[in-house]
């Protein structure tokens, strides 16, 4: 350690502030006098830049990905004004990650939506069926009560 420079255990706890950029002008000299005239924190410093920059090529991918996903969605839900459904197509025909994509999402609204209707129609067919074994048990003036209280629960 030099006279008047951070320790090693200083630097550690600092290193990721460093390397986000996130130190006053004074800490952040202290760091790179240190790191000049260190090798073990000048180690640590590559191997916490190269993840800290792998992290932000990782978050860019996301959010490059989400934003496709959002395009993706509004075509397929209607929600794109004409110019914005011209730029989509001109990305479909000139990427193809947005053209797979396009398909799974399709594929998967596709499965939701039969789902969906699947449920609602089994739905519906055992309401009726239970509604008319209550009627046949109970008679006509207790039918509309019991249908009532059914659909109630």
């Amino acid at each position: 350690m030099l006279k008047g420079n951070l320790t090693c255990d200083a630097i550690s706890k600092l290193l990721t502030h460093y390397v986000e950029d996130n130190l006053d002008a004074k800490s952040k000299n202290m760091v790179s006098i240190h790191l000049r005239n260190c090798p073990p924190c000048m180690e640590k410093y590559t191997v916490v830049q190269k993840l800290f920059r792998e992290a932000e090529k990782k978050r860019k991918l996301i959010k490059t990905r989400e934003a496709m996903q959002e395009d993706i969605s509004a075509y397929l839900d209607g929600e794109m004004q004409e110019r914005e459904i011209v730029k989509f197509e001109e990305k479909l025909s000139t990427k193809p990650e947005f053209e797979e994509n396009l398909l799974a999402m399709m594929k998967l609204k596709r499965t939701l939506n039969n789902s969906f209707y699947k449920m609602k129609y089994n739905l519906d067919i055992s309401l009726s069926k239970k509604a008319m074994e209550k009627f046949k048990t109970s008679g006509f003036k207790n039918w509309i009560k019991n249908i009532i209280d059914y659909l109630v629960r």
